[in-house]
């Protein structure tokens, strides 16, 4: 990586990440000022994240942050912080090459079902196919250090894991781009809801 992206290239990406942000909040896959995504710069030492407090809805090309693999910002138009999951995104991108982007939602049925501390059920072929193995990944505050630590050692435990539950918190989806990443969420949410309707349902 010659850690120098291309304007072009960035651009395009602020559109992709604002564009999957709003659809995000659009599909009840977030709500407030939830949830954060980021994308990899192909070919540089750079990713773009959402800013920390702001809705996912509200989302615009000018508000991506550009920062560094260590963390730095190298850009922010309107001056604001990285999202507080910043941390997790970089981990996961180092341990992850092929990885290219990340979503990081709260979906209401995927979440309540990652306090149940067992991996997602795949009731599909569609969910078996496509996610495989779904881990769930013990509880921490938001942004914190033992957060990070549950995401990334979830990661090293399962190379090749597309989607994990966050306890109490969400879910996080790894794609090589931010389409794919954001429909693994949606299948994820889907899943669960399958799983929480086949347990209701009498026989």
């Amino acid at each position: 990586m010659n850690g120098k992206p291309q304007e072009g290239d960035i651009v395009s990406y602020k559109q992709e990440l604002s564009e999957y942000s709003k659809r995000s909040f659009a599909r009840g896959l977030v709500c407030g000022t939830g949830g954060n995504l980021s994308i990899r710069i192909p070919g540089s030492d750079t990713i773009l994240i959402t800013p920390t407090g702001a809705s996912l809805e509200d989302m615009t090309t000018d508000d991506a942050i550009l920062v560094n693999l260590a963390g730095q910002i190298i850009d922010s138009p309107k001056g604001l912080k990285p999202s507080k999951e910043a941390s997790f995104h970089l981990k996961a991108y180092e341990i992850r090459p092929d990885v290219q982007a990340l979503a990081h939602l709260h979906p209401p049925y995927a979440t309540a079902y990652s306090n149940k501390e067992t991996s997602l059920p795949l009731l599909t072929v569609s969910a078996r196919a496509n996610l495989t193995y779904v881990p769930v990944v013990e509880t921490a505050l938001p942004g914190s250090s033992e957060l990070c630590d549950f995401v990334c050692g979830s990661l090293e435990q399962f190379p090749d894991v597309k989607a994990i539950l966050m306890k109490e918190h969400g879910i996080l989806t790894l794609g090589g781009d931010l389409k794919t990443a954001y429909y693994l969420a949606d299948l994820v949410e889907d899943t669960a809801k399958i799983a929480f309707i086949e347990g209701n349902i009498r026989r």
